[in-house]
């Protein structure tokens, strides 16, 4: 019941905000299970939000950069499912919390001052999102860093997200699954959660349709930031 009820709170921000589903799932989902369970999960998760919200909101993909984005995260997700799958827990799990932590803080504070003036680093942060997605399921921070220094309008940021994340999550699972690490169980978990996740999802654009967005997203990461705090101290004391 807390695995999906995490899953489901995930559905929900991502529906909000966009992003920040598998951010806030792996720390807690980490506290729950081991991190090869967890990151399946949280990859069908993930697919499953993709669809539903570029059911409405397909038209604002920026394809061109979309394309090289997701082509060079596809190319490093099998490398980051490899960490995953013969990685020390002791060290992914920290490594996972400290991705957070830093994400978190970096999108409290959005300097203003960084700007990226053209998509000759897009290759850069697409690698940097395949070995995120691959091991952690955490391929947002680096889209979401590289759509804000491109200063994106936010529904094509949030559009890029969900392309990338729909077909990413794909070959992720796919990558799972080759690795022995898609089992029967967690399909039945996923399943029995899945008609909650879309409805949270749906719910979530709903509530912050007339919403300032900004207001929501600086909760949300602050929510992230303690849940990274949460899962870090965890790993401090299980290693003292």
């Amino acid at each position: 019941m807390l695995v999906g009820a995490v899953l489901i709170a995930a559905g929900f921000v991502r529906g909000a905000v966009g992003f920040g589903d598998a951010l806030l799932a792996m720390p807690l989902l980490a506290l729950l299970i081991p991190v090869q369970s967890a990151a399946p999960l949280v990859a069908m998760t993930g697919l499953l939000i993709a669809i539903v919200i570029l059911f409405k909101e397909w038209r604002h993909i920026e394809f061109q950069t979309t394309l090289v984005l997701t082509t060079c995260g596809l190319l490093a997700i099998p490398v980051g499912v490899w960490i995953l799958k013969f990685g020390n827990e002791q060290i992914v799990k920290p490594i996972l919390a400290c991705v957070v932590i830093v994400y978190s803080i970096w999108s409290l504070w959005r300097p203003t001052s960084l700007e990226l003036k053209s998509d000759k680093l897009a290759p850069v942060f697409g690698i940097a999102a395949g070995l995120l997605g691959g091991a952690y399921n955490t391929s947002g921070p680096p889209l979401v860093i590289y759509g804000t220094l491109r200063r994106w309008p936010q529904q094509q940021l949030r559009a890029m997200l969900q392309a990338y994340c729909l077909i990413g999550s794909i070959w992720i699972v796919c990558n799972h699954s080759l690795h022995g690490l898609l089992t029967l169980s967690l399909l039945k978990q996923f399943a029995t959660a899945a008609p909650l996740i879309v409805a949270a999802t749906s719910l979530g654009q709903f509530i912050t349709r007339d919403l300032p967005r900004q207001k929501f997203a600086a909760w949300v990461n602050f929510s992230l930031l303690i849940s990274g705090a949460i899962l870090l101290l965890s790993c401090l004391n299980a290693s003292g």
